[in-house]
C-alpha cells in the first residue's frame, strides 16, 4: 500500500475514535445531568407570603392556593406541608421538563460565606437546608433564583433576610401517601376531563398519563400545563388510570374513574419506587427561635387530605410506605406503551378554549399566567 494511502487511513482511524470519545463523553454528561440526585448548583433564594409582602406567612398565598402547576390549595398539615418553592421560567429544570419541573423537587443548602449575600442563614448549621417541592413558577426569576414559601425558607434563614446564596440540586420526592388522582373537571363518558397526578414519589416528574375503558385502548393525555392533564373525550367507565414518570417508572391504577362527573381526589394506592424515609415534616412547627417573624399557627380551615375513594392498582414500581402493591402489568394490545395514542404534548400547545373552562379551586389558567406574575421578588 503506498505510503499516502496509509497516511489518510491512519487520519481516519484517529478521527473516528476522536469522534467516538466526544459521542462517549456527551452521552455520559448527559447521563449525568439526568440523575438524580444532579449535581450541585450555585444560585439565590427569596421568599414568598411573608413580611416582606405584608402577609402571614401562615396563610395561603401564591404556590400554596394557585400556583402554575395547578395543584390547587394546599394543606399545611399535609404532604408536601408547605415546603414548596416557584422555579424560574429560565431555570435548566423548568426548561427541560416534564411538566415545567412541576412535581420536581429540590435540596436547597444556605450558603454562608463566599457570595454576595454572606452571613445570612441560620447561625445553627444543621437549619440550613431544606427540602422543597416545585409548585409555581417565577417569570421574574433569573435562571438559577429559586422563591421559597416564607416558612419554608425559615429553615435555612430568617424570612427577613430577603435574599441569600444557596447552593441547589434535584432530588428524589418522598411523600408518605400513595401517588393521588385530583380530578379537576369531568364532563361524563365521550366528553371532557382533567386532571392532575399528585403526590410523586421519586423523580416527581410525569412524563404522561393514560385513561383506558373497558372496551378501550389506552389513550393519551394532554399536558395542557403544569401538572394538568386534559382528554377531549374520555372512554366509558369505569376509567383506568397509567402514569409513566420521567424516570420511566410506571403504575397502573384500575377503577379510578367510577361515576359520571366524578370529581375530588382519588388515591392510586400504588407509589413510584426511591429511597429513603418517607417526609413527615410540617411547615408550622419550624424556626421559631431563628425567626425574624414569627409564623403563627394556620388560620380558617384546609382541604381534607383523606381520599375520596380508592382504585385498585397494579405496578411496575413498588408501593413505598403505602402498603404493598400487585405487580403484574397490561400486556398485548391493553398494554399502556403499545397506544398509539400514549405520548404527551408540549406545555407550549395549550387550547385557548378549554383553558377558558372553569378550573377547580381557582388554580392558575395557564403557564403563561403564573401566580409569579405578581409576587414581590426580594431585591435586598
Amino acid at each position: 500500500m503506498p505510503a499516502s494511502s496509509t497516511l489518510c487511513l491512519l487520519l481516519a482511524v484517529l478521527a473516528l475514535r476522536q469522534s467516538s470519545a466526544r459521542l462517549l463523553q456527551a452521552s455520559s454528561s448527559s447521563s449525568s445531568s439526568d440523575s438524580i440526585p444532579s449535581e450541585w448548583i450555585t444560585g439565590i433564594a427569596t421568599n414568598y407570603g411573608g413580611p416582606s409582602e405584608g402577609k402571614d406567612p401562615s396563610s395561603y398565598s401564591w404556590g400554596t392556593i394557585d400556583g402554575s402547576c395547578g395543584y390547587g390549595s394546599l394543606n399545611k398539615q399535609a404532604y408536601p406541608f408547605w415546603s414548596v418553592a416557584a422555579l424560574s421560567t429560565s431555570n435548566r429544570f423548568y426548561k427541560a421538563g416534564p411538566a415545567n419541573g412541576c412535581g420536581e423537587c429540590f435540596e436547597i443548602q444556605c450558603q454562608n460565606s463566599g457570595g454576595k449575600f454572606a452571613g445570612r442563614c441560620n447561625s445553627d448549621p444543621s437549619q440550613q437546608s431544606a427540602t422543597v417541592l416545585i409548585t409555581d413558577s417565577c417569570p421574574e426569576c433569573e435562571a438559577d433564583h429559586i422563591d421559597m414559601q416564607a416558612l419554608t425558607f425559615q429553615k435555612i434563614a430568617p424570612m427577613l433576610n430577603g435574599r441569600i446564596d444557596i447552593k441547589y440540586r434535584r432530588v428524589e420526592c418522598t411523600p408518605p401517601v400513595p401517588v393521588k388522582v385530583q380530578i379537576d373537571g369531568n364532563s361524563g363518558p365521550g366528553r371532557w376531563l382533567r386532571l392532575s397526578v399528585t403526590t410523586n414519589g421519586g423523580s416527581g416528574g410525569v412524563r404522561s398519563v393514560q385513561v383506558k375503558g373497558p372496551n378501550s385502548g389506552w389513550t393519551g393525555l394532554k399536558n395542557l400545563y403544569g401538572a394538568a392533564w386534559e382528554i377531549a373525550q374520555q372512554p366509558q367507565l369505569p376509567i383506568d388510570l397509567h402514569v409513566t414518570a420521567d424516570s420511566g417508572q410506571e403504575i397502573t391504577a384500575f377503577d379510578v374513574i367510577t361515576k359520571s362527573g366524578q370529581k375530588g381526589t382519588v388515591s392510586t394506592g400504588q407509589q413510584f419506587n426511591f429511597n429513603g424515609p418517607p417526609s413527615y415534616d410540617e411547615a408550622s412547627s419550624i424556626g421559631e427561635s431563628s425567626s425574624s417573624a414569627s409564623a403563627s399557627s394556620s388560620s380558617g380551615s384546609s382541604d381534607s387530605d383523606s381520599s375520596s375513594g380508592s382504585g385498585s392498582s397494579s405496578s411496575s414500581a413498588s408501593s413505598s410506605g403505602s402498603g404493598s402493591s400487585s405487580s403484574s402489568s397490561s400486556s398485548g394490545s391493553d398494554s399502556p406503551s403499545s397506544s398509539s395514542g400514549g405520548s404527551s404534548s408540549s406545555g407550549s400547545d395549550i387550547n385557548p378554549d378549554s383553558i377558558q373552562s372553569s378550573i377547580a379551586k381557582g388554580q392558575s389558567s395557564s403557564s403563561s399566567s403564573s401566580s409569579g406574575g405578581g409576587r414581590e421578588v426580594s431585591t435586598h
